[in-house]
């Protein structure tokens, strides 16, 4: 991937422009580069001075990196002059990349980001905001910007809001939703550069927008509850902390029904090795395997509804009567209601249409799969028993609108959702994967074909279990 590209102020204490956006790609294991719009004077009590850098010194640095090629992703930030910015907006104009606009109107301190008239400025940056895809202002800058007519994604930042928990607005298109956190005590320095920067280098990952805001509020809120102290004044936002499940946001489709009030079930041990299987024969073979981590998914449609109930009520009756068993049913959540099933499975899909709130009064455990940012974001809005993550590798059981996750990605991904959540690896993953996938870090593997078509599925099972033992 090319370096992304950011065009903003220089902060001496390094807590917001480029060198903040710099070291949150660095973080995320992107290449970065930058073109200064404007030196400032300021510590950790705030901004005291701005020197704009002359509109031809930018327009001849922007220049001289098009020679080295076009950038993945561009991050405006504090732009300090009507010339340097009007020299951006042609830039950006010409551009095909993602561009992320922040419109920094003023510094924290309210000390002002430029040396323009109020009303010029403003028309300007709304001129600007016309050329890039994402606008991500806090409520303050929204406020003076008003409505913004062009086709750009905006996700408006809640930091400044009140109430118990920091909530984040996206809107692109027609689609809605929210991104909501405990709200931090405090604030620190650089949070909306941060936010950007992340937010344009998921964008460069190929990521649409819902899901880079997604790991932007990640990101961010991490980093300010692992703010660094510089100085007397406000500590400086962490680009590179590291983020878990207790910095992960709440997603949710304005069209959400409401998460149930309370999470669901504990699971009553360790998932270990987990067996995917189509039928209850299958899971009664399992059980004597000495597998106790199962699921039975048998495809709507696929049989007259008396044989599948009778093929569920076989499956609960078999795990019901082996200590430690864990059942997990998939997708047939009226069923697992009536026959007291152990757990649910659901996917992202089945979220919208089976009764949450019933399933989770009744004690089921749940498990939700998801397959990218924004998908964990919306499991963990509803507080399940597990999270599990896939596909890791191309699969040829079912087709797959996304792409395998691969083992990097899975244990950035594993260690995001926990410790709150057991986390289990699906799709594609053999036996001789295993080692692979169990170096992750994930709780627990699920295979499918990996053991219903072994040559020998009790070696094949104990095999997977030592493992994840190991």
């Amino acid at each position: 991937m090319r370096p992304l590209l950011t065009i903003a102020g220089h902060d001496p204490v390094h807590g917001a422009g480029i060198t903040a956006d710099l070291a949150t790609w660095q973080a995320m294991g992107l290449a970065g580069s930058s073109v200064v719009t404007a030196l400032t004077v300021q510590d950790s009590r705030g901004l005291g001075a701005l020197q704009p850098v002359p509109a031809k010194g930018v327009r001849d640095a922007l220049q001289a990196l098009l020679r080295d090629g076009e950038p993945a992703a561009i991050k405006l930030g504090m732009l300090g002059s009507l010339e340097v910015l009007r020299e951006v907006h042609e830039f950006v104009a010409a551009r095909r990349c993602p561009v992320v606009l922040d419109p920094v109107l003023g510094a924290s301190n309210g000390h002002s980001s430029h040396d323009a008239d109020e009303r010029a400025w403003l028309d300007a940056v709304r001129a600007l905001a016309r050329e890039v895809d994402v606008i991500t202002p806090n409520l303050p800058e929204a406020q003076r910007l008003g409505v913004l007519d062009g086709p750009a994604a905006v996700v408006l930042k809640g930091g400044h809001a009140e109430g118990s928990r920091s909530i984040d607005e996206v809107m692109a298109g027609a689609r809605r939703a929210s991104l909501s956190v405990p709200r931090l005590a405090g604030s620190a320095h650089g949070s909306g550069c941060v936010f950007s920067a992340a937010l344009a280098g998921a964008l460069a990952q190929g990521w649409g927008v819902f899901d880079a805001a997604c790991v932007a509020k990640l990101r961010v809120t991490a980093g300010l509850a692992q703010a660094l102290e510089v100085g007397p004044g406000r500590p400086n936002t962490n680009p590179a902390a590291r983020a878990d499940s207790a910095h992960l946001p709440d997603f949710r489709w304005t069209d959400d029904r409401a998460a149930p009030a309370a999470a669901f079930a504990p699971l009553s041990g360790p998932l270990g090795f987990y067996a995917v299987l189509p039928d209850a024969d299958w899971i009664e073979r399992a059980l004597a395997m000495g597998v106790r981590t199962l699921q039975l998914r048998l495809k709507a449609g696929s049989l007259p509804q008396a044989e599948l109930t009778a093929q569920l009520r076989a499956a609960v009756r078999a795990a019901c009567e082996v200590p430690g068993a864990q059942l997990f049913i998939n997708d047939h959540w009226r069923e697992a209601l009536d026959l007291g099933a152990y757990g649910l499975h659901l996917g992202q899909e089945d979220i919208d249409t089976a009764d949450l709130g019933a399933i989770q009064a009744a004690g089921l455990r749940l498990g939700v799969s998801s397959h990218t940012p924004l998908e964990m974001c919306r499991a963990h809005a509803l507080r399940p028993s597990y999270i599990a993550i896939g596909p890791v590798y191309p699969t040829t059981l079912k087709a797959m609108a996304y792409e395998p996750v691969g083992p990097e990605r899975l244990a950035q991904w594993a260690s995001w959702l926990q410790p709150a959540y057991p986390v289990v690896a699906i799709g594609g993953i053999s036996l001789a994967r295993a080692p692979q996938v169990a170096a992750t870090g994930v709780d627990s593997i699920a295979v499918v074909s990996a053991l219903t078509q072994a040559e020998d599925p009790r070696a094949a099972a104990a095999a997977f279990r030592q493992w994840l033992a190991a």
